[in-house]
């Protein structure tokens, strides 16, 4: 490792959270894809269009642009539904491009500088177990990695993209 690179983030996570970026940037061009075929456009001129749109402002696009078009419900329901997932893993693609990372508690474990950052007074609140004094974590508000989680939501991400695609190829709302 040089000094550019924490020692908490060996080639394995560095791999991983490039794979997940990659991932969103293929998720963002489907997407791209079916708005240029949906609104009858070159998909350059979407392109040029969303290219500063972030993940969910693509994702908003998309489904506005769908629901604005004459698109069965049941196709904008499971497009939609295809988008839960990286809408879900957004947060953590946005640590991986925008937070430098540090070791986590557990031996492979790593999580995002800012998180060992937060005012001792903020207490995220999460009903009756939080009021006993308690931290409970949920879902959105995860901090730590394992290289095992990280696998599981590169696989994740991909075998949602796999299905994503073959839908859309069904439905014809991809050039490609």
């Amino acid at each position: 490792m040089n000094d550019a690179t924490p020692e908490c983030l060996g080639p394995r996570h560095l791999q991983l959270f490039g794979t997940i970026v990659q991932w969103f940037a293929r998720y963002e061009l489907l997407m791209q894809d079916v708005m240029a075929t949906v609104a009858g456009a070159d998909a350059a001129a979407v392109m040029l269009l969303t290219r500063r749109l972030d993940f969910a402002g693509k994702r908003r696009a998309l489904l506005d642009l769908l629901r604005h078009r004459p698109v069965p419900l049941d196709q904008f329901d499971r497009i939609r539904g295809f988008l839960v997932i990286p809408d879900n893993l957004a947060p953590l693609r946005d640590d991986i491009a925008h937070s430098a990372w540090k070791p986590g508690a557990t031996a492979t474990g790593v999580q995002p500088n800012w998180i060992l950052r937060i005012p001792p007074s903020v207490k995220p609140s999460r009903g009756d177990r939080a009021e006993a004094g308690e931290y409970v974590e949920d879902d959105q508000d995860r901090v730590e990695y394992t290289l095992d989680d990280l696998g599981r939501i590169v696989e994740s991400l991909v075998d949602n993209y796999a299905l994503f695609l073959a839908y859309l190829r069904e439905v014809d709302l991809v050039r490609t």
